[in-house]
């Protein structure tokens, strides 16, 4: 990749001269910080391919997840990076405009989030040397045929290899992996580090998992506070890198892609592999938004917080779980099939 400045012509001779330093100052990190990310130290190959979970090997693999999620992280989930992707079925409201205001957005992410169930939940960890200990791709149950979706979403996940038949027949119950999550030491105060990109509506979905199918805070406001409770440490990587795609940004970093596109594991990793080249490496030490990198906020207990009480009423523990998780799952309800 050539990254860096251009000159027009007749730029002065300070200015192209100035232009081909930086140029050359790029190009010399990226292949730095390339050699970092793919060292052996640093990663494996097995590592580096995502570990397909279904329901007949889900406690073993959660298992696997939770304990190099934990270990990856030295003191308590610090330093500990995982990197999350959500594969979800479309948009059956429209979705605003990139210009629009932050509130219409989030409306509109709201009554999408709130009819729709994700399909996949690839996540990918690194330990806090960087190290890649892992990914995962968690394939939920989605029946087609019954289960609210786009029609051109989902023929374009079948293109890039989703088994939708496999889906409806060993998904995993999302119900069951949201609990288990909420109840892990991979949300709340002691969480490690998560990290998405252009991730609201990963976050979005995430949350839904973690309160048990509940609807999201009507307000973006309240929906911020409640997600920091669960991840009080996150962030955007698009906000270090604010233009291009996923795809296009691994190619003009030379990060190379494993797995398929559009998949949950191959872009979590992505995701990942770009934070550690990009920021992790100090390619980009300082974020297009400083005040949104890794937001560590306080952690308020649930029955101590007005604002969420309002909202959710007083049905949650001190765990942040809801107590009538049990009754929950053994209804029926949506995903808890």
């Amino acid at each position: 990749p050539d990254p860096g400045p251009t000159c027009p012509r007749g730029a002065s001779r300070a200015a192209v001269q100035l232009a081909q330093a930086t140029r050359r100052q790029i190009q010399s990190a990226v292949k730095m910080a390339s050699l970092r990310v793919q060292s052996p130290w640093r990663s494996s190959t097995h590592a580096l391919q995502a570990r397909e979970v279904w329901a007949d090997n889900f406690e073993h693999e959660l298992a696997a997840f939770t304990i190099a999620a934990t270990a990856a992280a030295r003191w308590g989930g610090l330093g500990a990076v995982l990197a999350l992707d959500m594969e979800f079925p479309g948009f059956v409201r429209a979705t605003p405009s990139e210009r629009a205001p932050p509130a219409v957005a989030y409306q509109a992410l709201r009554e999408n989030v709130d009819l729709l169930w994700p399909i996949q939940v690839g996540v990918a960890v690194a330990g806090c040397d960087g190290t890649i200990r892992g990914v995962w791709s968690f394939n939920l149950r989605f029946d087609a045929d019954t289960d609210l979706h786009s029609e051109s979403s989902v023929a374009f996940l079948k293109e890039v290899g989703i088994d939708f038949e496999r889906h409806r027949a060993d998904g995993i119950p999302a119900a069951e992996l949201g609990r288990r999550l909420a109840n892990s030491l991979l949300v709340g105060p002691q969480a490690p580090c998560w990290l998405a990109f252009s991730g609201l509506y990963d976050w979005g979905y995430l949350l839904k998992l973690l309160t048990a199918g509940r609807p999201l805070p009507t307000e973006v406001r309240a929906f911020d506070r409640v997600l920091s409770m669960y991840l009080p440490q996150r962030s955007d990587l698009r906000d270090f890198l604010p233009r291009g795609s996923l795809e296009a940004l691994g190619r003009t970093f030379g990060v190379q892609r494993h797995g398929q596109a559009h998949t949950a594991g191959s872009d979590a990793l992505l995701t990942l592999e770009l934070y550690l080249l990009v920021v992790a490496s100090g390619l980009m030490a300082t974020p297009r938004f400083p005040d949104k990198a890794w937001r560590f906020e306080d952690w308020a207990g649930w029955e101590m917080d007005e604002l969420l009480r309002c909202y959710w009423g007083n049905s949650w523990a001190p765990s942040g779980w809801p107590m009538d998780w049990r009754g929950f799952a053994q209804s029926g309800v949506s995903h808890a099939r």
